[in-house]
């Protein structure tokens, strides 16, 4: 019969003990994980339902503010209208009545007893044609100018509205919580440190606060940078304004000299002493600088509009 050495029975006994041990350490140890694991996820849990709530609040109170604010600026807009329908009146008549005297000037030009269309006479007939037009487009100008200063201030005062309604909405946005960082709730080492599912859950975490912040500022996005878009938009009002006028004085500048010699055409067909085929080439000539003028500005336009969109994306991103 095989005799057992003291010793080795001896080791056998202890490594049988410290097993037990460590079997009872692992167990308790994975105890602790999964209790820590259901209290992160009751955690999530109820920021997720805090979150919901705050962001269903936030929502009905915006639509009603909204709502309330609506009709503040739709009253602007009814006085602005009305306000547009009376200055347009006044500028129609006195355009009426300016066109009606620059046609008389016009025609009293080539009516002047003995007249002869020599090269000298048609500049200046020309010259004080012009002057004649020159008044026409002050006056048209004129009258723009005061509309456009009217919706310049429609726009101020209405921004001035809705800045206001802006900072009650983001008061409220942050009284609800929306505007703060939420700080990721992360497992932390028991034992010999993270797991794999720990560690997996740590990354998705930190991934959704971020997920969560971005959500809460595309929320707020339109209130928070609504006042720096709407001064944006009026500077691109004056802007646009002002191109417009610039077009339109390049064009004045022929337009007035078309209409000159298209009065000197009708002289012609009258019987008048007047060179028609040098008028046919002046009159391609003017329509040929007309259409560089639309071109170059319909270009000018276009870019802007391009530029515009991005110059929009960068505030509404801010």
């Amino acid at each position: 019969m095989m005799r057992v050495n003291g010793a080795v029975i001896v080791c056998v006994a202890l490594a049988f003990v410290f097993s037990l041990v460590a079997a009872e350490e692992s167990k308790e140890l994975r105890k602790q994980r999964q209790a820590a694991q259901k209290e992160r996820q009751l955690q999530k849990n109820e920021r997720a339902k805090e979150l919901n709530e705050a962001t269903k609040a936030f929502r009905a109170f915006a639509r009603e503010l909204q709502s309330e604010y609506a009709d503040k600026v739709a009253e602007l807009e009814i006085e602005f209208e009305l306000k547009r329908v009376e200055l347009r009146a006044e500028h129609d008549a006195r355009v009426a009545e300016a066109e009606a005297d620059y046609q008389k000037k016009l025609s009293g030009l080539f009516m002047k007893p003995g007249i002869t269309f020599d090269e000298q006479t048609i500049e200046r007939l020309q010259a004080e044609g012009k002057a004649f037009a020159d008044e026409l487009f002050v006056l048209r100008k004129q009258s723009a100018e005061a509309q456009h200063r009217e919706r310049i201030a429609k726009e101020q005062r209405e921004n001035a509205i809705l800045t206001e309604r802006d900072r009650r909405i983001l008061e409220q946005a942050s009284a609800l919580g929306l505007t703060r960082d939420y700080a990721p709730i992360l497992a932390t080492p028991l034992g010999d440190g993270l797991t794999q599912q720990e560690e997996r859950w740590n990354e998705r975490e930190t991934n959704e606060v971020d997920i969560l912040r971005e959500r809460n500022n595309k929320a707020i996005a339109e209130f928070r940078n609504g006042e720096s878009l709407r001064k944006w938009e009026i500077g691109n009002l004056e802007e646009d304004f002002q191109l417009k006028w610039d077009e339109k004085a390049q064009s004045h500048a022929l337009d007035s000299q078309q209409l000159f010699y298209n009065a000197m055409f009708m002289q012609a067909a009258q019987g008048g002493e007047v060179d028609q085929s040098r008028l046919v080439n002046r009159l391609t000539e003017l329509n040929e600088k007309k259409k560089l003028i639309g071109i170059n500005y319909r270009q000018i336009r276009d870019q802007k509009r391009i530029k515009r969109q991005e110059e929009r994306k960068a505030i509404l991103a801010r």
